[in-house]
């Protein structure tokens, strides 16, 4: 039996990126005859509330996995390594898929913490090739020392949501920003109107202060919009993917992990029908690259050629293929390939 521990959701909207990254995979697990072992509950707001669930959940979890069985994991989990040994313990298979490394994205981890962790799991399956190629450069064996990798790709992106179809029309001559907008991750967009020239950004999410961007006459600032809405709505002939406090590349804690990590905004672009500008040493440029559905950048000062260049032939084909990664990604084909790939 396939089984899965659902998570205790304690975000106060589900649909942020982390939370609905991993809400996804668990519908699509339900999908595929996955069994939840333990009710997911939606909304806590109390910590201890969501600290007792989880306990109780850990500890009633050896009753409902069987030997044989394969526990699949959302990486990080709370009580982890206790969750690994109880399901070895029953004989069950252990397949964790790795969101997040806290030696990464918080700093709150050592390597080899990381990996000691990593190595209670049968096998793993990342969000990228990169990722995947540093976990085995790092030590991950596996729990028997045989542990298979397996990569994502991209996330899934479930929505009925429609976008509006980009093919044949002429580009606007806007750029679309979306996520989350703190200082701190997103210090560049308060640079980048310097560099901006005969198109605009549009922003979408909390926490921009246009009134302090250098020309805030070039951005549009959109608010928050829930997923389902931005599909809909979005106004944009791209959509950037880019992090950190310079221009000219993805800088600091947030640019560098921009390196190993898949950006859930990739995926949001792509159910919009919007074509992708990445920074080209991220981790997930080469999946632009391959699957033709973007342009990748060394600057953000290139924007201004890429329009001067831009012919409607070239457009309508990235178009065509954005739409085809993005009806895989509404149906959950990339998750259930790579668990898949993982059952037999």
């Amino acid at each position: 039996m396939n089984c899965f521990l659902p998570k205790d959701y304690k975000y106060k909207h589900i649909n942020d990126a982390g939370s609905k990254a991993r809400w996804d995979i668990e519908q699509i697990m339900k999908d595929m005859g996955f069994r939840a072992i333990g009710k997911c509950h939606m909304v806590s707001k109390h910590r201890l509330l969501h600290f007792i669930r989880m306990l109780i959940t850990t500890m009633r979890m050896p009753d409902r996995i069987n030997k044989g069985d394969m526990l699949v994991l959302q990486y990080p989990i709370k009580y982890y390594e206790t969750i690994c040994r109880l399901a070895h313990w029953r004989g069950s298979r252990v397949v964790t898929f790795v969101h997040d490394l806290g030696c990464f994205r918080k700093k709150n981890r050592s390597v080899k913490k990381e990996m000691q962790r990593l190595n209670m799991s049968d096998d793993l399956i990342g969000c990228n090739p990169t990722i995947c190629q540093w976990l085995r450069d790092n030590g991950f064996t596996g729990y028997k020392g045989k542990g298979c990798l397996e990569i994502l790709q991209a996330f899934d992106f479930l929505s009925n949501s429609e976008c509006t179809d980009r093919k044949g029309k002429c580009p606007s001559h806007q750029i679309a920003y979306a996520g989350q907008l703190a200082r701190r991750k997103n210090s560049f967009l308060y640079k980048f109107g310097h560099h901006i020239e005969g198109y605009t950004v549009n922003v979408y999410g909390k926490g921009f202060d246009k009134s302090h961007a250098a020309n805030p006459e070039k951005f549009n600032d959109k608010g928050f919009m829930e997923p389902d809405a931005l599909i809909a709505n979005i106004e944009g002939d791209f959509g950037l993917v880019w992090d950190g406090d310079a221009v000219d590349c993805c800088s600091g804690d947030w640019g560098e992990y921009l390196m190993v990590n898949t950006p859930h905004k990739v995926s949001l672009y792509m159910r919009c029908g919007l074509p992708i500008i990445i920074w080209r040493k991220a981790a997930m440029a080469r999946f632009v690259e391959e699957n033709g559905i973007g342009i990748c950048v060394d600057s953000l000062r290139e924007i201004n050629g890429i329009y001067r260049r831009l012919a409607q032939v070239d457009y309508d084909r990235m178009c065509d293929n954005v739409a085809r990664v993005s009806r895989m990604m509404s149906e959950g084909k990339f998750f259930s390939y790579a668990i898949s790939r993982l059952m037999f």
